[in-house]
């Protein structure tokens, strides 16, 4: 056992010794995952459109409410889609709407009517969805003020609404007699007051410029909140992304694969360059056995990947990551060495030159990190490719990191990425073992 811990120590010291080596083992992930995780900023669970999809349910069917929809529609932020409420609630309980606006019967008659009870609009949302409410809601006042100064504008409009309102303070049986006199009166100047409007308005020539929009100055709609809980499927993206506590726990699980990728890489180099200088013809003729010598390569490698790991995982902490199980972190880390020690013994005998063997070497690292995950997450990737990335044993990697850092993986849970990738170290050790004795006979 002496024999083969000198052995790995050797490989070691002659891999760090090597600057640029040692920066692609170790620095270059880092940048790696500062980079990632700067450029995904603040982790969100928006579909990343820039419209929001909002429903609108019209109880009124008036023509003022028709005219808060057209408003709507012509928001360049909102994607505004009729509905019945119990479909619009369905729809945002699934995901596929931020929002709905439920307008009730009575709308048109009050909407900019400044006396009497302002008329109500139901929003609903998910309470997750803060910022787009309050956005959602600015925007139905921005409507309702337009709608308001467009009554003021047309001041006929106003007559059914003060009509309405006589009518109902002379049969109020429980209005007091003075109080019936006073808003019987005001009613009237008010009808006096828009009939001159509207005179002065059909005598003057280019009034339209000189209008004045009183929507901002008063509150005309009374907006009532419904909250509508999103169900998120726990397997889908969003379900995912709700699990996050740090825009790191995505990116340094990524970028430790880069790292990985080194020490393959740079093992499997070495494997090939002492087999063509001779070194491997005088470490057999030595008292070691083979096994020694190829245990002592695979503990060589199988230590540069824990170290990768955990400078990574330490770097992660220091900068937010916060890992849920460490054990599970551990265990991880054993089965993603294993398998990496497998792929870097098969990758050593695939070309009998240096040159082969490098570019063979990063050609399948290539692929493995684009179909597994380490140049974008699996799960912003297409249907079909997220199919693909099984074959991928970075896929699998990055899963049982995942796993124990974020994904919150039952013990049962972390067996099937951990089984995959020791599944995978053994062929690798096996068929490369086999190779490499065969051809130093």
């Amino acid at each position: 056992m002496n024999q083969i811990f000198a052995l790995a120590t050797k490989d070691l010291k002659i891999l760090f010794r090597d600057k640029l080596g040692a920066f692609f083992v170790i620095g270059f992930p880092i940048l790696m995952g500062l980079f990632f995780g700067l450029m995904m900023g603040n982790v969100s669970s928006s579909n990343g459109s820039s419209k929001m999809k909002v429903a609108i349910v019209d109880n009124d069917r008036s023509g003022m409410s028709q005219k808060l929809i057209d408003s709507l529609r012509a928001n360049e932020n909102i994607e505004l889609f009729e509905a019945q409420t119990e479909t619009a609630q369905e729809k945002i309980r699934k995901g596929s709407a931020v929002g709905m606006i439920q307008l009730e019967k009575g709308f048109g008659e009050n909407v900019g009517v400044f006396w009497g009870t302002p008329p109500e609009i139901k929003v609903g949302l998910d309470p997750s969805r803060g910022a787009e409410s309050a956005m959602i809601q600015g925007y139905i006042m921005q409507s309702v003020g337009e709608m308001a100064g467009s009554r003021f504008a047309n001041p006929s409009s106003f007559k059914p609404a003060i009509n309405r309102a006589r009518d109902q303070a002379s049969a109020d049986e429980g209005l007091d007699p003075v109080n019936r006199t006073l808003l019987l009166g005001f009613l009237g100047s008010v009808d006096s007051m828009m009939s001159a409007v509207e005179n002065l308005q059909e005598s003057q020539i280019g009034a339209d410029s000189k209008r004045v929009s009183l929507g901002g100055v008063f509150k005309f709609a009374n907006i009532q909140e419904i909250d509508i809980t999103r169900k998120v499927d726990p397997k889908s993206k969003d379900g995912q992304l709700q699990k996050l506590r740090s825009k790191w726990d995505i990116s340094f699980p990524q970028a430790m694969t880069w790292g990985i990728l080194g020490c393959v890489a740079g093992f499997s180099l070495s494997m090939v360059r002492e087999k063509n200088n001779g070194t491997m013809t005088r470490l057999q003729a030595s008292p070691l056995s083979m096994f020694q010598i190829l245990s002592g390569k695979a503990m060589a490698c199988f230590l540069a990947v824990l170290m990768v790991i955990a400078a990574m995982t330490g770097l992660g902490v220091i900068l937010g990551m916060r890992p849920g199980n460490y054990i599970h972190l551990i265990v991880a880390s054993l089965c993603i060495a294993f398998c990496f020690v497998g792929i870097m013994m098969t990758l050593s005998v695939v070309g009998k030159t240096e040159q082969s063997v490098s570019g063979i070497g990063w050609i399948a690292n290539m692929i493995m990190a684009m179909l597994g995950g380490g140049m974008i997450p699996v799960m912003f990737m297409p249907g079909f490719i997220q199919q693909f990335s099984v074959i991928s044993p970075i896929k699998w990697s990055i899963l049982a990191i995942e796993g124990a850092v974020w994904r919150g993986f039952s013990f049962s849970e972390m067996l099937m990425p951990c089984s995959i990738l020791v599944g995978v170290g053994c062929v690798g050790v096996v068929v490369g073992s086999v190779i490499l004795t065969r051809g130093n006979r």
